[in-house]
C-alpha cells in the first residue's frame, strides 16, 4: 500500500499546471479571417491564410516580440444555436500553424489540431459598436494536439487549450439556415499547455526499492 501511494504521488507531481505558451495579435487588416457558409447554409468554414502576426509572448525564452504567420482552417461540426437570447454558439474542428515563413514553412513556433471547439459571440455590439467572437478549445473535454520545433513535446501536454479572438467583425454574428453566417474579422489568440516532468533519479530509486520490497513480501506470503 505504501508503495502504491508513493507511485500515485509521483504520478501526480509529474503533471504540472497549464501555463501560457504563446500569445499573438494580427499586425494589419490586410489579410483577415473569413467565415463562409456553404450553399445550403448547413456548414461554415473559417479560413485565414498567411495572416501576419506579432508574437508577444513565447514559452521557450525566445526574445519577443517577433513576427510570424498564422494559417487557420476550421469547419463547423454541428448546428449553430442561440444561447441566452443574444449569444450564438457553434462547434468547430480544424488545424492551425504559426510559423516563421508563409504557407506553414520555416520554423514551426506552434501548430496543431483541435475538435469540439466552440465559436461563440454576442449579437450585441461591443465597444464602439464593434462585434467580437471567440473560438476556444480545451483538452479535456475536447481534443487539442500541439507540436513545435522550439518547444519540447514534454511541455505541450494536456490539459491544454487554444483560443482565437475575432474582433472588428464585418457584421454581428447571425445564423443562416443552421450555421453561422459569413463574416470577416481580425484575429488574436493564445495557447496554453502542461509540462510532464521526468521523475528525479532519487524518486525513481525510491520507487524501485518499494517495488522490490513489495515483491519480497509477496514471496514471503506465498
Amino acid at each position: 500500500m505504501a508503495t502504491t501511494a508513493a507511485f500515485v504521488g509521483l504520478s501526480a507531481i509529474a503533471q504540472a499546471a497549464p501555463i501560457t505558451i504563446i500569445t499573438w495579435a494580427q499586425d494589419t487588416t490586410e489579410k483577415l479571417i473569413t467565415a463562409t457558409a456553404n450553399g445550403g447554409d448547413t456548414q461554415t468554414t473559417l479560413v485565414g491564410s498567411d495572416v501576419a502576426i506579432t508574437v508577444g509572448g513565447y514559452a521557450n525564452g525566445v526574445a519577443t516580440p517577433f513576427s510570424a504567420y498564422l494559417n487557420l482552417t476550421a469547419t463547423s461540426t454541428g448546428a449553430a444555436t442561440i444561447v441566452g437570447g443574444d449569444d450564438v454558439r457553434q462547434a468547430f474542428a480544424g488545424t492551425f500553424t504559426i510559423t516563421s515563413g508563409t504557407g506553414g514553412s520555416g520554423t514551426n513556433y506552434l501548430s496543431g489540431s483541435f475538435s469540439d471547439i466552440a465559436l461563440q459571440g454576442s449579437r450585441i455590439g461591443g465597444p464602439a459598436g464593434g462585434f467580437q467572437a471567440s473560438l476556444i478549445a480545451s483538452d479535456p473535454p475536447g481534443t487539442v494536439n500541439l507540436t513545435s520545433d522550439a518547444i519540447a513535446a514534454s511541455k505541450l501536454q494536456d490539459p491544454s487549450a487554444i483560443g482565437f479572438t475575432f474582433t472588428a467583425l464585418s457584421s454581428a454574428l447571425g445564423i443562416c439556415g443552421s450555421t453561422i453566417c459569413g463574416f470577416t474579422a481580425s484575429v488574436s489568440g493564445n495557447a496554453s499547455a502542461s509540462q510532464v516532468a521526468v521523475p528525479a533519479p532519487a524518486g525513481l530509486a525510491f520507487l524501485g526499492l518499494g517495488l522490490l520490497g513489495l515483491a519480497a513480501v509477496r514471496r514471503k506470503v506465498a
